[in-house]
């Protein structure tokens, strides 16, 4: 989870240790152009299993802080440790963009770059993506 109003790293917010989705040099600001097939978000039996409650106790604190959830699917162990981390897809669907992301585009300082799920298309894949 990020830090709300900072899409972007390297300002005081930045204490903990999730990696960021947003690149201020690009103003990229990555979402996971599908859903993951074990997205915590999907209530199939595929989901990420999570202790009875600790799926809406998560999304509430996240969305209490506006912040966002960041794919598990593109942070370490599942990518290497440098590959560029994605917003959660459910998530979005689900709540619509953090309040720093719609921040940072209505300043013209970010853009949505939806990327492939490294899961499904191998890590090697990410290349920028298709602009919104």
């Amino acid at each position: 989870m990020r830090a709300p109003h900072n899409p972007f790293p390297g300002g005081p917010q930045d204490e903990d240790p999730v990696p960021p989705v947003a690149d201020p040099a690009t103003g990229e600001i990555r979402l996971l152009e599908d859903r993951c097939t074990t997205c915590v978000l999907n209530p199939a039996a595929s989901a990420a299993p999570l202790r009875p409650g600790r799926r809406q106790q998560f999304i509430r604190e996240v969305r209490d802080r506006g912040g966002q959830i960041v794919c598990h699917s593109t942070v370490w162990p599942v990518v290497p440790e440098d590959f560029p981390a994605a917003m959660c897809r459910g998530f979005v669907d689900a709540y619509g963009l953090p309040q720093a992301a719609r921040e940072a585009i209505e300043l013209g300082v970010g853009h949505i770059v939806e990327v492939p799920d490294p899961t499904r298309t191998g890590v090697g894949a990410y290349e920028g993506g298709a602009q919104q």
